[in-house]
């Protein structure tokens, strides 16, 4: 039966003329192609995790948007346990504001995170104005350079070498500022030149960045950014409230002044 009507088909596309037939051919032709349209669609809806829209950042799915995140990792938790919690806010790489503050901001950042950099310029200087500088706020950095950034780790090692001659903050600045330079480029020669720049010691800072002596300490701080639940960065904890991705300050205004 299928045999026959495949003929009969066939017969009645052959007794067409050759515009009839060439008008058939772009009608399946168009069929084909939308269903291919509609096949690859919904491939990358699932890739997006069911969203209509992209997201601000390459992130799996159950991760925000504006952050970087190591593939395939779990959906982050709310908040950090309170024993994790102790743990991140002893031996961070550096901190401001005033020991007593009510609120304790821990901050998992990685320096070749371009979200982090849209953080640290356009919503950082805002909390630190409002909330670290008027004593409401005790803020703490620590590190989680990601795997897919080749020179996210000594760059971290750099702003804590830095740290040694009272420079962190100034390493941190600078590092964000070039971070596509360096990014790109001989990244500890570019160091070594940011260190000279800001008037530090330049051989006592090689000495240490070449040695490796915060290697390990970074690697501790990875460590613990698990421990947190924190899988990608910028990811900030607030009193142990998870806050993830380089959010509008809005968002931190509202889980800051909820703390308060």
């Amino acid at each position: 039966m299928a045999d026959k009507e495949s003929k009969g088909l066939l017969g009645c596309f052959l007794s067409l003329g050759v515009q009839e037939k060439l008008i058939m051919l772009m009608v399946v032709g168009l069929i084909v192609a939308a269903g291919f349209l509609g096949y690859f669609y919904g491939q990358l809806k699932a890739i997006r995790g069911g969203s209509g829209t992209l997201g601000a950042a390459n992130v799996p799915s159950g991760n925000a948007a504006g952050q970087e995140a190591v593939p395939g990792v779990p959906e982050q938790p709310t908040s950090v346990s309170d024993d994790v919690w102790k743990e991140l806010l002893v031996g961070a790489a550096a901190e401001k504001g005033v020991d007593d503050a009510r609120v304790v901001m821990v901050e998992f950042t990685d320096y070749q995170c371009p979200f982090c950099a849209r953080h640290v310029s356009e919503t950082d200087p805002k909390i630190q104005a409002d909330y670290v500088d008027t004593g409401k706020v005790r803020y703490l950095i620590r590190d989680l350079p990601l795997p897919f950034h080749a020179n996210a780790h000594v760059a971290a090692q750099a702003a804590r070498c830095a740290g040694d001659q009272g420079k962190y903050w100034e390493m941190h600045d600078s590092l964000f500022e070039n971070q596509v330079a360096w990014s790109e480029g001989d990244a500890e020669t570019l160091f070594s030149g940011y260190a000279g720049e800001l008037g530090m010691n330049v051989g006592t800072f090689d000495s240490c960045l070449s040695s490796g002596k915060y290697k390990s300490v970074v690697e501790d701080d990875v460590a613990l950014a698990g421990k947190a639940g924190a899988s990608g960065t910028p990811t900030f904890a607030i009193n142990g409230e998870l806050l993830v991705g380089a959010q509008p300050i809005s968002a931190f205004k509202a889980v800051l002044d909820r703390a308060l």
